[in-house]
């Protein structure tokens, strides 16, 4: 499995280089960037984050950053509509569950005996 993120800030070192990232669900994490790509990812940049586990052992997702996506590609767009998409409906079902109290009248009881 992998997740979009957005680069926020790129911290370098001379043998690794990390990253924070805002993910497409609004979660934030400062992750490990392949050395593949370290001397080309930047700030602002779209970038794919691997979570498959490290071993089938070992359920643990690598959090590492794989891939910076094209500027012309979307993926970044995509996700974010979703999450919006996704928030308005659990508002709605939010709205619909909540009780309404409607105010009555209090009545003026008198009781002669």
């Amino acid at each position: 499995m992998y997740h979009p993120g957005k680069v926020l800030n790129v911290y370098k070192e001379r043998d690794s280089t990390q990253a924070t990232v805002e993910m497409w669900d609004e979660n934030l994490f400062t992750l490990h960037v392949e050395d593949k790509i370290s001397n080309k990812i930047k700030k602002n940049d779209i970038v794919l984050v691997d979570y498959r586990p490290i071993s089938e052992k070992l359920q643990i997702p690598r959090q590492t950053i794989t891939k910076i996506f094209n500027k012309k590609e979307d993926i970044w767009k995509t996700y974010k509509e979703f999450l919006k998409k996704k928030k308005e409906e659990a508002s709605k079902v939010k709205e619909n569950q909540q009780v309404k109290i409607i105010p009555v009248k209090s009545q003026s009881h008198s009781f002669a005996g």
